[in-house]
């Protein structure tokens, strides 16, 4: 099904290089676009049109196109996959908006309120099209790009969510998605855009550990890491008591939210461990061998700014109280220089403010 539509992947990081070669492996047309610098990796590759992914998945494939043209990567285009930080879905969504087309499927990986953010720009610009937007839980699979045509996959996932809106282009996408990533990854319906947005792991797994070990890693961040060095059994308690603050605002909002604990079993394997600092040093664990973030890394930059600001935002909306995930709010902001929670995505920039948790949620 899928060799017969074109697809665009626009980002060329780690998870959107990752997507090139594994759709380019399908044999399905697949353009990459550069959004930042024309460095001499993108030339590189720009030449020689090819991508690898190595370890957990070893596959790869040729690549119709590589450029720094918006319009050339998603003007033909039927799927368009958005692999960015969350920080660079504005400036991605601004230049792509004029160029959309009814009938094209854009799933944002993962979604952190992009597809809020999207419809919103979408409408401000005037723009209507017949699209879909989809949201991921979380990327694919856990990886590093290790040269510029090749990604390391670390560990990939058994299984991931998406949810689309307009519901009813769901199994579409779903199929699509599924086809692209037969044999390695399969793919879930997710009940709306607003229950995976709240369903990223990284929320729980990211920040709490690195505030908690800042001076750490302020004097290694080359060789910290993160999830061996940084989840202690005391921090990866805290952790648990924040994972039980998220499902609390899934639930006062209506929506069926999933532990963190039982996402990591469903992506990597189960096994008997109960805690996070049990799991991230079991065999299952793909998170061994990752180190080099420092105290300015996404990790905080992100998930702060782009997760739990918005969350904390709906559990005031739904009446309840989050006090780690306000408490890293505030410390990364006073760290930082910045006011995260009015710097980050608020439910006023994703075009949500002054509605009702109903509302929000019938939104998705």
């Amino acid at each position: 099904m899928t060799q017969s539509l074109n697809f665009a992947v626009l980002g060329s990081g780690n998870g959107g290089r990752a997507f090139c070669g594994q759709i380019a492996h399908k044999g399905c047309p697949v353009v990459m676009y550069e959004p930042l610098a024309e460095t001499a990796d993108f030339l590189k590759l720009k030449e020689e049109k090819k991508m690898m992914l190595a370890g957990d998945i070893s596959v790869g494939g040729n690549l119709r196109g590589v450029t720094m043209d918006i319009r050339e990567a998603v003007a033909d285009a039927e799927v368009i996959f958005i692999v960015v930080p969350s920080f660079a879905h504005s400036p991605i969504f601004e230049k792509m908006i004029p160029h959309l087309r009814d009938g094209q499927h854009v799933i944002i990986v993962p979604g952190n309120y992009g597809g809020f953010r999207l419809k919103k720009m979408m409408a401000d610009a005037g723009v209507n099209p017949a699209i879909s937007i989809s949201g991921t839980a979380s990327l694919p699979y856990a990886c590093r790009i290790s040269d510029y045509n090749t990604v390391m996959i670390y560990k990939k996932k058994f299984q991931l969510k998406i949810a689309t809106s307009p519901a009813e282009t769901s199994q579409t996408v779903l199929d699509i998605i599924n086809d692209v990533f037969s044999g390695y990854i399969h793919f879930i319906a997710g009940s709306n855009l607003l229950a995976i947005d709240l369903d990223n792991v990284n929320y729980t797994l990211h920040p709490l550990p690195v505030l908690l070990n800042y001076g750490d890693i302020e004097k290694n961040p080359a060789t910290f890491r993160h999830y061996i060095d940084g989840l202690t059994p005391l921090i990866s308690e805290q952790m648990m008591k924040m994972d039980e603050e998220r499902m609390a605002i899934g639930k006062a909002l209506g929506l069926d939210l999933s532990s963190t604990m039982d996402q990591l079993m469903m992506y990597y394997g189960q096994n008997e461990s109960i805690t996070y600092f049990e799991y991230v040093n079991s065999e299952e664990s793909p998170y061994k061998d990752i180190v080099g973030h420092n105290v300015r890394s996404r990790y905080i930059t992100e998930d702060v700014p782009c997760l739990h600001v918005p969350a904390v935002e709906l559990a005031h909306l739904a009446g309840i109280d989050a006090p780690i995930a306000e408490l890293c709010v505030r410390l990364s902001s006073q760290l930082h220089g910045v006011d995260y929670a009015t710097a980050g995505t608020t439910l006023a920039k994703l075009g949500l403010g002054g509605k009702s948790a109903a509302e929000i949620v019938a939104m998705g």
